[in-house]
């Protein structure tokens, strides 16, 4: 395989196009731009990170063997999130988790940089609020606000993720955003202390 020496500033599109020739640097800028990204999506169902990892290397370890086949898809991050999701449930089983269905899985969404900003801006007891309140949404809602609002993929994207058709997309959205609302109007500020 010959090296192009394309470096990770290229376009996605220009480096999955150069990756499905064969091109390696192509194919590492793609794992670099990425990995940490599906880490942080994959680490959200299961909290293991050798397992996550683990998943995120086969799923590239599958399209470098697949590259010659694969079509552009419309979102590269969309189709790598998505194939990382296929990966974790196709390997449910080890899981360390005891639950067998797949519904049943865990999806934590937790505050991390956010959370400065928001404590620096607001208070700390509404900062403990909102927290408490995206701790008891379901799992798929939270779920759907990580992918639009912490990673900014759109409805189109996130129905080809998470398996569902588009008009879902939207009512899920809506239902977690209500929800949201509703708690925070509903809950007084001191009531999360």
């Amino acid at each position: 395989m010959q090296s192009t020496g394309y470096t990770c500033n290229k376009s996605i599109v220009q480096l999955w196009n150069k990756f499905r020739l064969g091109d390696e640097d192509a194919y590492t800028c793609l794992m670099s731009v990425f990995t940490n990204q599906m880490f942080r999506y994959g680490i959200r169902f299961v909290g293991d990170d050798d397992f996550v990892k683990d998943c995120i290397q086969d799923v590239f370890y599958e399209l470098w063997k697949r590259r010659e086949k694969i079509t552009q898809p419309v979102s590269v991050k969309s189709y790598l999130f998505k194939a990382l999701r296929l990966r974790i449930f196709r390997e449910r089983s080890k899981w360390k988790l005891p639950e067998p269905l797949l519904n049943s899985y865990e999806f934590t969404m937790e505050l991390d940089v956010e959370t400065t900003i928001i404590k620096e801006e607001l208070s700390l007891e509404i900062c403990l609020k909102l927290h408490k309140i995206l701790e008891n949404l379901p799992k798929r809602q939270k779920e759907i606000l990580y992918l639009r609002f912490y990673e900014g993929l759109d409805q189109d994207r996130i129905a080809e993720i998470m398996g569902l058709n588009r008009q879902s997309v939207y009512n899920l959205l809506h239902e977690s955003i209500s929800r949201l609302r509703k708690y925070w109007l509903k809950s007084p500020v001191y009531y999360f202390l």
